[in-house]
């Protein structure tokens, strides 16, 4: 449990309600509430929707917390709309000195999370619960709970422990730590326990009540093909401390009395970690077999304690993947707006990064890479071009052949990307694909004119799509070829451009997903072949045009570009 702190007054503002305040916003589809348990009891403070809910020391926080380790503007919850879910309280930490975690798990400084129902939001030493009713009028079941006279089960020596509830107890330890969520976590517990025990009842409780105030059973064993018999006062005071009844003679309970139950015996135990409650494990019986109750309630609370731990990191854990995902998101749409600045400046190439990358990632896959170098070469397809940020829209846009000076500019653009992406740990991997893609097999390729296997395979992979799409899609000075041709030239051009494995690699994928690619974002109508489009060359003694004769296309920058290459050798 929360320890108490004598001054962690908590004042209701305008962005939240107390449960005993008139509602004076309108009902929404849930109820959010923010739980504080301490050892007298629980407040709780309902989340009105939309809003902003500051939390801190500040005089001027929606949730004020006089408590000294909570900075003075600690956290903010947000509403966020959503179309498919309705909407979601996402918490930001606003640089706190001793810091904001959720489910054990820190977060960063001024970086954001989705809160989800059950997750636990620790503000410095104070800690809450964040829960969900599906219902907005259904009632606040889960009140202060007054300590009721009851039989406490006290720690008990190790020897207590018998030799098939200590086999128990490392079987349910073996079961539990494989499982991959809290079903898995009461199931194991619940198997573990019934089997060792005897008990004709035993169940795994939740921590939080159905939105009709029933309590929730995640798994359990009833007697015969019953349901588990649970007794709601006993439960109800299990949540302050483990409870035990020898004999149900004269124990009322507040429902039903366990004897109308037919049960004699109850031992109930929390799962809890620290201050963290996740449910309850409960044992009951009629007594027909008299197993000593102390050796039972140890295993029990052996079981609780295995349990507790393994839920608790599976909660980091997802907490942490949804973090990642969070960063993950934010990297990817902070990429997407650098590639629009891309496609904005030149909008005859509009979508050529997006299918490059789906060119380089067909590639890498068919080449026999695994799923992450596959992954990374989609990614360097993205971002290959970054550099053109630095081009200007006027060289980018030229028509005509270019001059000595335009024609550096836009060589420059793999140093350019390599520089812009270098301070981002995420792109390490990707930093030699960016810088090399311009590179030819046979040498005199740029930046740095290496040759061979001294190119990057990211760099070899991502030369490859970019003049795949650059000859299947349509650009002011020439129309787009078809695929067959495309393909052609770049086995034509293997082991002077191209890798030749790679090169084979990609004569050998099937047409139609070749195809399948060049339909992302590609405009027409087709124009005119240029004069400059008809020089090109591949580097080699021969030009590179096909046996027609007719106008080759350019697969490196373009083809003003290529020939400004030829004309200055």
């Amino acid at each position: 449990m929360v320890a108490p702190w004598p001054n962690a007054r908590i004042r209701r503002k305008s962005g939240f309600r107390s449960a005993d305040a008139p509602d004076v916003n309108p009902p929404d589809h849930h109820e959010h509430w923010l739980v504080h348990r301490t050892d007298t009891g629980e407040q709780r403070h309902r989340l009105a929707a939309p809003g902003t809910v500051r939390i801190g020391r500040s005089v001027g926080s929606d949730v004020l917390l006089a408590h000294p380790a909570v900075s003075r503007e600690h956290a903010v919850l947000e509403w966020t709309a959503d179309s498919r879910a309705g909407g979601a309280w996402r918490i930001t930490d606003r640089g706190s000195a001793s810091g904001t975690r959720v489910n054990g798990v820190a977060m960063q400084a001024h970086r954001s999370l989705v809160l989800e129902p059950g997750d636990r939001v620790s503000i410095g030493p104070l800690e809450f619960d964040y829960l969900r009713r599906v219902t907005a009028d259904a009632p606040t079941v889960i009140a202060r709970i007054d300590a009721p006279q009851r039989e406490r089960i006290e720690p008990v020596q190790p020897a207590a422990l018998e030799a098939a509830h200590l086999d128990a107890v490392v079987a349910a330890g073996v079961a539990i730590h494989a499982a991959q969520d809290e079903r898995a976590v009461a199931d194991a517990a619940v198997d573990a326990i019934a089997r060792a025990s005897g008990f004709a009842d035993v169940a795994f409780v939740g921590p939080h009540l159905t939105s009709d105030g029933q309590f929730h059973v995640v798994s359990g064993r009833g007697s015969a093909t019953a349901a588990p018999r649970l007794s709601r006062s006993v439960l109800a005071r299990a949540r302050l401390g483990a409870v035990i009844v020898s004999d149900a003679g004269g124990v009322a309970d507040s429902h039903r009395t366990l004897a109308d139950l037919r049960v004699s015996r109850v031992v109930c135990v929390p799962v809890e970690l620290g201050t963290r409650f996740h449910g309850l494990i409960y044992l009951a019986d009629g007594g027909a077999f008299r197993t000593p109750l102390e050796p039972v309630a140890a295993l029990v609370r052996s079981v609780a304690a295995v349990a507790a731990l393994a839920i608790a990191n599976i909660e980091r854990l997802r907490t942490t993947a949804r973090l990642e995902a969070e960063h993950r998101a934010m990297f990817d749409g902070t990429m997407q707006a650098l590639i629009a600045t891309i496609d904005a400046k030149d909008p005859y190439t509009r979508g050529h990064s997006a299918r490059v990358a789906e060119f380089a990632h067909l590639l890498a896959v068919n080449a026999g890479l695994t799923a992450a170098d596959a992954e990374r070469a989609r990614l360097c397809g993205l971002v290959h071009d970054i550099g053109k940020i630095g081009v200007s829209e006027e060289v980018l846009r030229k028509p005509g052949k270019l001059t000595d000076e335009e024609f550096l500019q836009i060589a420059a653009h793999p140093v350019i990307g390599h520089d812009i992406l270098r301070g981002i740990p995420q792109m390490a991997d990707v930093l030699p694909g960016v810088l090399c893609h311009h590179e030819k097999w046979a040498g005199g390729g740029y930046p740095h004119r290496i040759a061979g296997e001294e190119i990057p395979l990211l760099g070899r992979i991502i030369a490859i799509a970019d003049a795949i799409d650059a000859m299947t899609t349509s650009r002011t000075y020439r129309g787009a070829r078809p695929m067959t041709d495309a393909v052609a030239e770049i086995t034509r051009c293997a082991g002077t451009h191209f890798d030749p494995r790679l090169a084979a690699v990609a004569a050998s994928i099937d047409r139609r997903a070749l195809q399948g690619i060049v339909g992302l974002h590609v405009f027409g109508p087709t124009p005119a072949a240029s004069p400059a489009a008809a020089q090109m060359t591949c580097g080699a003694p021969a030009p590179c045009t096909d046996t027609a004769g007719t106008t080759d296309t350019k697969f490196l920058l373009d083809a003003r570009q290529d020939d400004r290459t030829r004309r200055t050798a």
